[in-house]
C-alpha cells in the first residue's frame, strides 16, 4: 500500500526533532542587554558624580572667595556676615538635584597671626584671620542596580582662604 506524499510530510514533520535555537538568541540578549545598560548607565551615574563634585567644590570656593572680602551687604541677610556667605555658597549650587535646600554650608576661621586650632565655628574671622568655607552634598545615585550596592555619595568642598586686610589685623583698633 502506498501511503500518501501529503500524509508522509505530515508524519515526518510531527515526528521531526523540534529546533528551539529561537529563544536562545532572546535569552542571551536579555542576560547582555542587562550588564550593557547597567554599564551605560553606570557611566552616565559616574559623569553626574563628577560634575556635582565639581559643583560643590565651585561653591565652596565662591563662598570662601565673598567671605575674605569682609562684606555683609548681600541683599537677604543684611549685617549678617554668615548668612551672605552661606546664601552666596548655596546659590552657587544651581544644578545640583535638591539644591539649595539639601546643601549645608559651615564657615569656620582660625585667629591671627597663629592660626592655631581649635577653629571658631560659626565665625568669618575679622581682617588677616584664615576663614574657611565648607560645603556638604549628598549625591543620589539613579542607577537602579548600582544604587541598591550605593545608594548615595557624600561629596565635600572646603576653601580656606585669608581675610583681607579690610582693618586692622586680629581686629585691633
Amino acid at each position: 500500500m502506498k501511503r500518501n506524499p501529503i500524509l508522509r510530510k505530515l508524519l515526518r514533520a510531527i515526528a521531526a526533532p523540534i529546533k528551539c535555537d529561537q529563544g536562545q538568541a532572546l535569552v542571551e540578549f536579555g542576560l547582555v542587554a542587562v550588564v550593557f545598560l547597567t554599564f551605560v548607565f553606570g557611566i552616565i551615574d559616574f559623569a553626574r558624580l563628577l560634575e556635582s563634585w565639581v559643583t560643590v567644590q565651585y561653591a565652596a570656593r565662591e563662598g570662601a572667595r565673598y567671605a575674605l572680602t569682609g562684606r555683609s551687604d548681600c541683599a537677604d541677610y543684611a549685617d549678617n556676615r554668615i548668612g551672605c556667605i552661606t546664601n552666596t555658597a548655596k546659590a552657587a549650587t544651581t544644578g545640583l538635584y535638591g539644591a539649595p535646600g539639601n546643601v549645608t554650608v559651615k564657615v569656620r576661621s582660625w585667629a591671627y597671626p597663629n592660626y592655631a586650632n581649635p577653629a571658631t565655628e560659626n565665625s568669618a574671622g575679622v581682617a588677616c584671620d584664615s576663614v574657611e568655607v565648607e560645603v556638604d552634598y549628598d549625591h543620589h545615585l539613579i542607577t537602579p542596580i548600582i544604587a541598591a550596592i550605593v545608594s548615595h555619595v557624600s561629596l565635600t568642598g572646603r576653601e580656606r582662604v585669608l581675610n583681607e586686610p579690610f582693618g586692622p589685623c586680629g581686629g585691633g583698633g
